[in-house]
């Protein structure tokens, strides 16, 4: 006859089952964490986005702010007439960086100066950062400017949540090139006419730009570079120096990078 002990119900654990429970939770934490890093990163990719696209409206204005049809954002460009410099960088759209304060010229008709600040967050919000806590690259000079974060690993480069994050500033959303024709009762001008464009220099300072028109070009004319906003346009007939007639200042918003002057603004006819 074989007697059989009753096994003891307060048997510990072997060896081999503790390192393999052990094993197991290692297992579980390293995927844990792995899993909520990548969640941690992809949130922070996704807000360092959002804060590029933010700065840059604050830069260059927001194109989907309108009323009846037309722009009305215009951030700091249309105030100071570019986007900050180097040296004035993203601060600058926070902290006046020594700019004439905003004020309405009323000789042209429209505004300039410093208006902001053009990004408004939380208190003590770091708009130079993204949410990594690196610093934002901002770069003025590139073609176009741009503004990078060097994604969740900082480093150039990189695919997914270590790719680059870069909002660029192209120029078709910054500079027109404005052209139109002087009317005379809503056909061609065949006489001598000065057209004047006045608008901010980039330093928050008025300045004007102008073009002789001559009987041979019916009425036309173009300016250059001219910096989305609101701005205003003066003929002087035959010339600023002894004019006949004025017409203007005529206010307009520059919105889009090929702009024409309505022929009815600035039809000359008695």
């Amino acid at each position: 006859m074989t007697l059989r002990l009753p096994r003891n119900p307060k048997r510990g654990f072997t060896l081999v089952e503790v390192l393999m429970v052990l094993a197991l939770m290692g297992i579980i934490g390293a995927v844990t964490i792995g899993l909520l890093s990548s969640s941690v990163d992809e949130t922070r990719f996704n807000e360092t986005s959002a804060k590029l696209k933010h700065i840059r409206d604050a830069m260059i204005g927001d194109v989907h702010i309108q009323e009846t049809n037309t722009r009305t954002s215009f951030g700091f460009l249309g105030d100071v007439g570019a986007i900050p410099t180097t040296l004035q960088g993203i601060a600058g759209l926070v902290t006046n960086p020594s700019l004439p304060a905003f004020a309405v010229d009323q000789t042209v008709r429209f505004g300039i100066g410093w208006n902001g600040p053009y990004l408004i967050g939380a208190p003590n919000a770091d708009f130079t950062t993204d949410a990594w806590g690196r610093t934002i690259v901002y770069s003025p000079a590139a073609v176009p400017p741009t503004l990078t974060s060097l994604g969740a690993d900082g480093a150039v480069g990189g695919t997914g949540l270590n790719e680059d994050i870069t909002v660029t500033l192209p120029t078709e959303l910054t500079t027109a090139t404005l052209s139109g024709f002087v009317c005379q009762s809503k056909g061609p001008f065949l006489n001598s006419a000065q057209v004047e464009l006045n608008y901010p220099n980039g330093s928050a300072v008025l300045t004007q730009s102008e073009v002789i028109v001559a009987p041979a070009d019916k009425g036309y004319f173009s300016f250059a570079a001219i910096p989305f906003g609101v701005r205003s346009i003066t003929i002087y007939v035959p010339s600023k120096a002894a004019p006949t007639q004025t017409i203007g200042p005529v206010l307009m918003t520059i919105d889009h990078p090929n702009f024409v002057v309505p022929c009815n603004l600035i039809d000359v006819s008695p």
